[in-house]
């Protein structure tokens, strides 16, 4: 893949405090969808080039954690364990697909206190409501 000079500066510059080396992928790949918003396979090479780690490394930990998101807007992850089921989350979510916002189960999320709850790329949303969501993807999270 053909990496553009802008990718490769803008990673460069959120990396660029990380040690080269492979503990510093999952920082470094979060820093990038907090600043640019999702992982595709530019920025996972620019990420391997930045930190001096192989393509295929960068590659494997990006895909194997599930809440990086791969494209321009994740869907919001609704927890459909059994406490979340019981304060509403199926409801939850047949309602944010009803309004075009993209919405799917999730296995727990560990926030049972305060169920339902939901993600928005990595942001918890607790006491989930569609306003809530919506507020949340105003805000940009």
């Amino acid at each position: 893949m053909m990496l553009s000079k802008e990718t490769e500066q803008q990673v460069a510059e959120l990396v660029k405090d990380l040690p080269k080396e492979r503990s510093s992928l999952l920082p470094a790949l979060w820093a990038v969808v907090d600043h640019l918003g999702w992982i595709d396979d530019e920025r996972t090479e620019a990420v391997a080039q930045a930190l001096r780690q192989p393509v295929a490394e960068v590659y494997g930990v990006a895909s194997f954690y599930a809440l990086l998101p791969t494209k321009p807007k994740d869907p919001v992850r609704v927890c459909d364990d059994l406490l979340c089921r019981l304060k509403g989350s199926q409801d939850l979510i047949s309602e944010l697909n009803r309004r075009g916002i993209e919405a799917v189960s999730w296995p727990c999320l560990g926030r049972c206190e305060q169920a339902p709850a939901a993600l928005l790329g990595p942001h918890p949303i607790v006491q989930a409501t569609v306003d809530k969501v919506q507020a949340a993807q105003e805000k940009g999270e």
